[in-house]
């Protein structure tokens, strides 16, 4: 069974910023992992680890730059990008990388809720 997104409210705190943003280019692909097969019916898929390019329409909090172009990674998870996802991306920072925050892609959080999230913590 999938496990559902985390709460904005856990993600937040550890966030630098949040944008809305359109991934232009996939910069690496890491290999996908390939499970064994089993008499499972099915197998746990994890979509490997990416290197993106997001071109940042509105700012949310933060200090990215609208009409920015921020490298982040998007670490092995239960979804990978393509060219063209859209949305409100939350960033933070892991070893000096810009790192894509949360379990899901772009379309887990709203605007609107991470705009009030990101109030309630003081976040600008």
């Amino acid at each position: 069974m999938a496990l559902p997104p985390e709460p904005i409210e856990e993600v937040l705190p550890e966030a630098d910023g949040a944008v809305l943003a359109v991934v232009s280019r996939i910069v690496e692909q890491a290999p996908q992992q390939q499970y064994e097969r089993t008499l499972e019916t099915s197998a746990p898929q994890k979509a490997a680890r990416q290197v993106v390019e997001l071109k940042v329409t509105k700012v949310l909090f933060g200090e990215v730059k609208s009409g920015a172009v921020v490298k982040a990674v998007k670490p092995e998870g239960a979804y990978a990008l393509r060219e063209g996802n859209q949305g409100p991306f939350v960033l933070g920072k892991n070893e000096g990388a810009v790192e894509i925050l949360g379990r899901y892609g772009p379309d887990t959080w709203s605007e609107a809720a991470v705009k009030q999230a990101a109030a309630a913590l003081g976040k600008r």
